[in-house]
């Protein structure tokens, strides 16, 4: 197997994925399509063509890999990474497709339905795919899992919906068997529900980190933890953290720490925190510092000044990178604040409202303030 793929490797793991999902979805699609034109039943033939576009799907899963492990060029510095969420994409894409095809054809066999040629080993046959597809779904996921991949997910959640897909045909050759109602349209209308409610939901999974979703908590907290854990690191903002497919992920951040460092000291000391970064959690990541005075006394009253202003407007303001500069017959504070998500105030206003406080108390001082929204 090695000759082929190397299956130490994301992407080489993969495509062995996909070429499994390949051969298995084109065996199932063969066999149902043979039961369901024999039989005339509706719902078998709607089942094959589902494994026959999973199979396309899988193909294009194949492909998405491939080019996923493409390396950077000049054209796509940071990688083809996010190739495999377009395979993604299109698996989503082919599911409701079919899911559409198949309602209408099986509205079409409710008003006239056709006699059925089926007998027990049909419902053998269908068994057997049931179990294959639940035992593929199974693999996919621990596959998906394992390399933390969108599009391996959503064929895997397409897996688990042929299972009930196909169970909902088993219950309707059932029924014919024993009572001969013929229920073959009805059924094919609940599997294209099935098909169009998991294609939706994978469309969903895969639109989010295209259109670029909120890193996981998880890394949010483990980058900040690693950065603050060092002594001379007094504290952290500005983090925003860039994906270009997984383990494709750059990080920037600010490190606030003493303004008596040295220059080289302080280097040293971003240049190893960025290393562990890397090391951890197999990112690119840069650091930015800022220096933050200590022990001077007008330094800390004006920086409590504005701590409580901002406190007093909405208790979840915090500020950084703050500094003050003579004016006129006062200071001139100058500092960021972290705005969070859901703050009704615009910048405009929150600028005029802290303006206006801190005149009320200073009446000298004015502020010159960096308003930043947060991306983690």
């Amino acid at each position: 197997m090695k000759k082929f793929f190397n299956l130490s490797t994301r992407e080489g793991f993969g495509q062995f994925v996909s070429l499994a999902g390949i051969f298995i979805n084109l065996l199932l699609s063969l066999a149902k399509l043979a039961i369901g034109i024999f039989s005339g039943a509706i719902s078998i033939i709607a089942d094959a063509f589902n494994n026959l576009s999973d199979m396309g799907t899988s193909i294009v899963m194949l492909a998405g890999f491939k080019i996923a492990a493409k390396p950077a060029d000049e054209e796509h510095p940071f990688g083809h990474g996010r190739a495999e969420y377009l395979a993604g994409l299109f698996i989503a894409a082919a599911m409701i497709l079919v899911g559409l095809n198949l309602l209408y054809s099986s509205a079409k066999k409710i008003i006239a339905p056709d006699f059925l040629n089926i007998d027990a080993s049909t419902l053998l046959v269908l068994g057997l795919s049931v179990a294959v597809k639940f035992f593929l779904g199974i693999f996919y996921r621990y596959a998906a899992r394992k390399i933390n991949s969108a599009a391996i997910a959503a064929a895997a959640l397409d897996s688990f919906t042929d299972c009930l897909a196909t169970g909902v045909v088993i219950i309707s050759v059932g029924i014919y068997l024993e009572f001969g109602i013929n229920i073959d349209g009805c059924a094919g209308v609940f599997i294209s529900i099935f098909i169009l409610r998991g294609g939706f939901s994978s469309l969903k999974e895969i639109l989010n980190p295209l259109i670029g979703d909120k890193p996981a908590q998880e890394l949010i907290d483990g980058i900040k933890k690693i950065v603050t854990d060092a002594p001379e690191v007094l504290g952290v903002h500005d983090l925003i953290i860039h994906s270009y497919g997984a383990n494709r992920i750059f990080v920037s951040m600010h490190v606030e720490m003493s303004a008596t460092l040295e220059l080289l000291e302080a280097h040293e000391i971003i240049d190893r925190l960025e290393r562990k970064l890397q090391s951890q959690f197999q990112i690119s990541a840069t650091l930015h510092v800022d220096p933050v005075i200590i022990g001077d006394k007008a330094f800390d009253e004006h920086k409590k000044l504005a701590e409580k202003i901002l406190y007093d407007i909405d208790s979840r303001l915090s500020l950084h990178d703050f500094r003050i500069v003579p004016y006129k017959s006062g200071k001139k504070l100058i500092f960021d604040v972290a705005v969070p998500w859901n703050f009704l105030m615009t910048d405009r206003e929150l600028r005029k409202e802290f303006q206006r406080r801190l005149i009320a108390l200073h009446s000298d001082d004015r502020a010159i303030i960096h308003l930043d929204h947060q991306y983690c």
